[in-house]
């Protein structure tokens, strides 16, 4: 499912145990998320910019000191050796960042050995001029500075940030030796290469003990990415409640949606945290229950370790209807009808259950292709269903206080009025409204605020779809969809199976047929239109 539904949430911490000790080794499972990767790439190209550009600066503010002036001006070429190599392997490195056609993980790796290439620089830099007895001293190495940074950019292992960080200190040594045989200077005592490089040492240690916490924690949100049986792999979208992401089985070839609810929403108060795991589950306990094959399918749910909700609904591969418009423009009356005649078997079967949908829009109502079946439209994101019968199981409703359920350009004018006895009629309206836009890429009625929007949809008659769009819209189509669009809920088709038996009485329906739909996808999404390879998952996205 590409686009993201509107409810769903992330989770941070891991529901099972960790392992105790710092340098406890991981099970071989447990890796970082690819996007915490992504992100430690960024923060890599960013660093080896910054690692390039500092070394003219420094060389420029260092010619500002008198002493250190002329001891440049009497030439070290070493020093310009280290300025050249430094701005070129940082700009490398920033540049292959930004080129993302390194694989993230081997980024990473690089990074690592850009870590050391660095440090020889810095330590070709720091050593490049003898020492002479007027200079001032320089305080600590740069070197342990670098691999202090270093390990709060790139993520590692423990066994390739203690090869790395301790690698990359013996860059100063390397850099003196470099520094003596060039110049044919003697070595130093060993109590002058202590005092030059035990620092160095200390900074590497204290990294190592760095880079475990940081890694740790991205491990933990892998393991708190595991659902059950299911793998969070992608995020694809989010919206106001939370996140929907793509999951994988663990022994299923077959991908998943998994929908989450935002962690910041389950910190709520305890009363309104409650409301929501309770519209939460009874989301995914009432669209489970539903078996038509314009409903989406729910495999599970359950709660996580942090106590927020999630369920696992099946991946479409398509687009919503809102997209379908944005991207192509209004459709043609025969495919509109198509369309809405899905809707209504969907949700025919919920209102038989007593159950009305409340956020019938285009976002949710998703197209996709379903095995040889193309234009197949599927229901979406029941977190507002509603019973129209009272019930122990939906007494009073479970919205929050004082807010409005729904979305302002596709409700109902009386759920706009905040009517209780809101019931399978208001869906109707709604899919009127969908239908509007459908055939002229319009809103009913459009404002400069919600709540201009549902007066309108209150107190103002609606222009009729024909005088919109310059396209042709039959006129018992329109007539049909301004019987939806009525004010009063008594005057509209009085259920689903009834407007699908209008829309069916309509001219063009059945114009849109399985030849037409196939050839449609095949000419504007053709990935997905693709035969699929034999016993592969497709996880397309258009």
């Amino acid at each position: 499912m590409q686009e993201p539904t509107n409810n769903p949430t992330q989770v941070f911490r891991a529901e099972t145990p960790r392992p105790s000790g710092l340098f406890q080794s991981k099970s071989p499972a447990c890796g970082l998320p690819p996007d915490f990767v992504e992100k430690a790439v960024g923060r890599l190209g960013w660093l080896a910019l910054f690692y390039a550009i500092s070394h003219p600066i420094v060389r420029i503010t260092e010619g500002f000191s008198p002493s250190l002036e002329a001891v440049y001006h009497s030439g070290y070429p070493l020093v310009d050796f280290a300025l050249f190599g430094g701005v070129l392997s940082g700009g490398i490195i920033s540049a292959l960042t930004w080129s993302r056609k390194v694989p993230p993980a081997l980024m990473l790796d690089l990074g690592l050995l850009f870590e050391v290439v660095g440090a020889f620089w810095i330590a070709i830099w720091e050593h490049g001029i003898p020492p002479l007895a007027d200079l001032p001293f320089r305080g600590l190495s740069g070197i342990g500075l670098w691999i202090t940074f270093f390990v709060l950019v790139v993520p590692s292992t423990l066994g390739k940030t203690v090869l790395a960080a301790f690698t990359t200190v013996l860059m100063g040594p390397l850099g003196l030796l470099v520094s003596g045989l060039y110049y044919g200077n003697p070595a130093p005592p060993v109590g002058r290469w202590v005092e030059f490089f035990f620092s160095s040492f200390l900074f590497a240690a204290f990294a190592i003990v760095l880079s475990r916490f940081i890694y740790n924690l991205g491990c933990d949100v892998t393991k708190a990415r595991e659902m059950g049986s299911y793998k969070l792999v992608e995020l694809l979208g989010s919206g106001g409640m939370g996140e929907v992401w793509r999951a994988e089985h663990r022994m299923l070839a077959r991908p998943a949606a998994i929908k989450l609810v935002r962690a910041e929403v389950c910190g709520m108060s305890d009363g309104h945290a409650g409301t929501l795991h309770r519209r939460f589950e009874r989301e995914v306990q009432s669209t489970a229950a539903l078996r038509s094959p314009h409903t989406v399918a729910v495999y599970d749910y359950g709660t996580t370790a942090d106590g927020c909700f999630y369920y696992v609904m099946e991946l479409l591969d398509g687009f919503d209807l809102e997209k379908l418009v944005e991207r192509f423009g209004p459709q043609p009356p025969e495919r509109v009808i198509s369309f809405l005649l899905q809707a209504c078997d969907s949700l025919a079967e919920a209102h038989g259950a007593g159950l009305v949908h409340r956020d019938i829009k285009p976002k949710n109502m998703f197209l996709c292709r379903l095995g040889l079946n193309y234009d197949f439209l599927k229901v979406l994101d029941f977190g507002l269903v509603k019973s129209a019968v009272p019930s122990e199981s939906f007494q009073g409703g479970l919205t929050l206080d004082g807010t409005t359920t729904g979305t302002p350009a596709y409700m109902s004018p009386e759920m706009a009025l905040g009517d209780k006895t809101v019931d399978a009629r208001a869906d109707i309206y709604s899919l009127g409204c969908v239908a509007y836009w459908l055939l002229t890429g319009q809103l009913v009625f459009e404002g400069n605020t919600p709540m201009a929007v549902l007066v309108a949809h209150i107190q103002n008659p609606p222009i009729p779809p024909s005088e919109r769009t310059e396209l042709e819209i039959p006129e018992d189509l329109e007539r049909v969809i301004l019987s939806c669009l009525d004010k009063d809920p008594a005057k509209r088709p009085p259920s689903a199976q009834d407007l699908a038996r209008l829309l069916e009485a309509c001219r063009l329906a059945g114009g849109w047929d399985r030849t037409r739909a196939e050839d449609w996808w095949r000419t504007h999404a053709p990935s997905l239109a693709a035969p699929l390879p034999v016993g592969l998952p497709a996880v397309a996205n258009s």
